[in-house]
């Protein structure tokens, strides 16, 4: 596989204390869950005004974040060795998200395994002859053209929107006890935010959840949707075709725990984010023509200026006209849009 013809390229100047765990990071789990249950106590007891409750919302919406992002570490076995461990702490991060942790480890699984597979992969909006697994996507991908006014919607809802979705649209592929084991995490997950509402009240609910959810959602869904989207469909496994390295204000990365650096991830998805500016320099150094980086704002403006559904491997096409657009990830050309984007090509 090129991952492997990859990994060998770099493993010896890759240090074998790199791809240990690295067990502090857990330590962001009870500081972020502290915050979110401080900031919920001051949202429901004292009086507050309107805007400070919105400001505590979008504080808890950043721990919600951080808490997901770190979920997604431990469930790699990057944090903690023991499976068990991992699954009760990954348990917390995720379930701010509505997600529960059995499926979030079925689901990530098939991303990685299938990794922008135009039939296979679960995060893909498919081809313009077939059809993606998730029924939703399958519904949205029809208002989901260039310059969507849906944009910041589907980015304010789409983690949990399509995990939602896709958790019922898998469950043929599940065995029994997958299937009890996702479903129960659901419910369960679901049963404790709606019985909170119930118990705290509606309109508190929308400040220490709601709204949280929704930011949550958009800022870790705006690196998702740029780590692939604007690369080409591959049935090779070629981490460096398929993924997309974002970058940004070096403070962020480090609160979102390195999250940006996706490639890295998929080429290595053990080891910690901690360590991915390293692997990202000796990717550069070593596969210059092969590695692509963009800053994420960039990024950003470009899947807003394009559709999703693919025509070919490398083009998108517009589900209005059903004619081809934009080429995608042009390393062919070597022209540069007039606003920046070194991979994208006919903007």
């Amino acid at each position: 596989m090129l991952a492997k013809q990859y990994s060998d390229a770099l493993s010896d100047r890759l240090y074998p204390d790199l791809f240990r765990p690295v067990p502090g990071r857990v330590l962001r789990l009870p500081v972020h869950g502290s915050i979110a249950v401080a900031c919920t106590i001051a949202i429901v007891d004292a009086h507050l005004g309107l805007l400070f409750k919105f400001a505590l919302a979008i504080i808890i919406g950043l721990s919600f974040t951080c808490m997901g992002l770190l979920g997604h570490e431990i469930l790699h076995g990057s944090v903690v060795e023991r499976l068990w461990l991992r699954r009760v702490l990954a348990a917390f991060c995720v379930a701010p998200l509505g997600i529960g942790a059995a499926f979030w480890t079925i689901w990530h699984n098939l991303h990685h395994a299938n990794t922008q597979h135009p039939a296979r992969d679960p995060d893909t909006w498919g081809t313009i002859d077939g059809n993606p697994q998730d029924r939703t996507m399958r519904f949205l991908r029809r208002f989901t053209n260039s310059r969507t006014p849906l944009f910041p919607f589907l980015l304010a809802v789409g983690v949990t929107a399509h995990a939602a979705a896709l958790l019922l649209c898998i469950q043929k592929q599940m065995t029994r006890k997958q299937r009890i084991a996702t479903l129960t995490e659901f419910l369960v997950v679901w049963l404790f935010w709606l019985s909170t509402g119930f118990w705290l009240g509606w309109w508190n609910f929308s400040f220490f959840f709601v709204i949280p959810l929704l930011l949550a959602n958009l800022i870790v869904n705006s690196f998702v949707v740029t780590q692939h989207f604007l690369n080409p469909l591959d049935e090779t496994g070629d981490p460096l075709a398929t993924s997309l390295t974002v970058t940004t204000n070096i403070w962020i990365e480090r609160l979102l725990l390195n999250f940006n650096y996706h490639t890295e991830h998929h080429l290595f998805p053990c080891m910690s984010p901690k360590y991915a500016p390293r692997v990202a320099q000796l990717l550069k150094e070593t596969f210059p023509d092969q590695y692509h980086q963009l800053a994420h704002r960039s990024a950003l403006l470009a899947v807003w200026r394009t559709p999703r559904v693919y025509h070919d491997r490398v083009k998108l096409v517009d589900m209005d006209t059903a004619m081809p657009s934009t080429a995608l990830w042009a390393t062919a050309s070597k022209r540069t849009p007039r606003w920046g984007c070194p991979l994208m090509a006919g903007l």
